[in-house]
């Protein structure tokens, strides 16, 4: 079974810590966190699996690993600054809401990379944050809530996420999109039981997507599953058939064939083909 690591004190607590930090677990293999964790790397040459895509780290530059991805990191010497927060250390459901959106666009990891100005700008933040934090009493943890909710309102601005000419109602239709995702992916709904839920039209739902990431709603449902798939197939010891039930398909052939339009492969050679990304 793949390890899930925690935060070793309670729910509410930040921590910043240096890149090259001696772990409470085995980070040599894969797991997976159920906190955020920001990297911002000074000195590149790390090297990242992400929800098995690679990542190389430039220097001066930011990344992000969100709650439950599967994580692999080689160092390599890098140097850098790592933030790790739980979810509901983030009072605005908006700032939480885009976090999660990041999980459903290509290179998701990626805040910015080999731009010096606006890693100082976020080192001089984590650099007050970081007083703040060492004085645990109620005024300074307010401090430091908002401080954090700050770096976050900052990184967002760097992503796909951001655009200030989009209506309210047409990033609320995203950003609601995205939260039911999470939640029905494997219940075998197609787009209608979104646009249902939504209401909004299908039209509407399909220029959103597009938009922001250049697929269509069925792509993007499609998408997230294929991911689960992928985490299931390789990390948990179970079924092609348990799988397959699991994320609501009607049967084992029913998930071979998905697996196949998608990838080109099997199940059992998109396992191996996994494994060899991992090795």
């Amino acid at each position: 079974m793949l390890p899930v690591h925690s935060l070793d004190n309670d729910s509410k607590q930040i921590n910043i810590l240096p890149l090259d930090h001696n772990n409470p677990y085995e980070f040599k293999r894969e797991h997976r966190h159920t906190y955020f964790e920001i990297m911002l790397i000074e000195q590149g040459g790390c090297n990242q699996l992400i929800d098995f895509k690679n990542y190389v780290g430039h220097d001066f530059s930011c990344y992000i690993i969100c709650p439950q991805q599967i994580h692999l990191m080689s160092r390599n010497n890098s140097s850098g600054t790592l933030v790790q927060f739980t979810e509901d250390r983030i009072s605005s459901t908006e700032l939480r809401a885009s976090l999660r959106q990041l999980l459903f666009y290509e290179n998701s990891a990626i805040i910015f990379e080999k731009r010096p100005d606006l890693f100082d700008e976020l080192q001089l933040l984590l650099n007050i944050l970081s007083k703040h934090l060492g004085k645990n009493d109620g005024a300074n943890n307010q401090v430091a809530a908002h401080l954090l909710q700050s770096i976050i309102s900052i990184i967002l601005e760097h992503t796909r996420l951001n655009d200030n000419s989009e209506k309210d109602f047409v990033k609320k239709i995203l950003i609601d999109f995205y939260l039911l995702l999470e939640i029905h992916y494997s219940e075998n709904v197609g787009v209608q039981f979104f646009i249902d839920k939504l209401g909004c039209t299908e039209k509407k739902l399909a220029e959103t997507t597009k938009k922001h990431t250049g697929l269509s709603p069925l792509q993007v449902i499609h998408n997230r599953i294929l991911l689960e798939a992928k985490r299931l197939l390789l990390f948990e010891e179970r079924t092609h058939k348990e799988i397959a039930y699991q994320l609501g398909f009607d049967s084992p052939a029913s998930f071979s064939s998905f697996i196949k339009s998608k990838t080109g492969l099997a199940p059992i050679e998109l396992t191996k083909q996994l494994a060899e990304i991992h090795k």
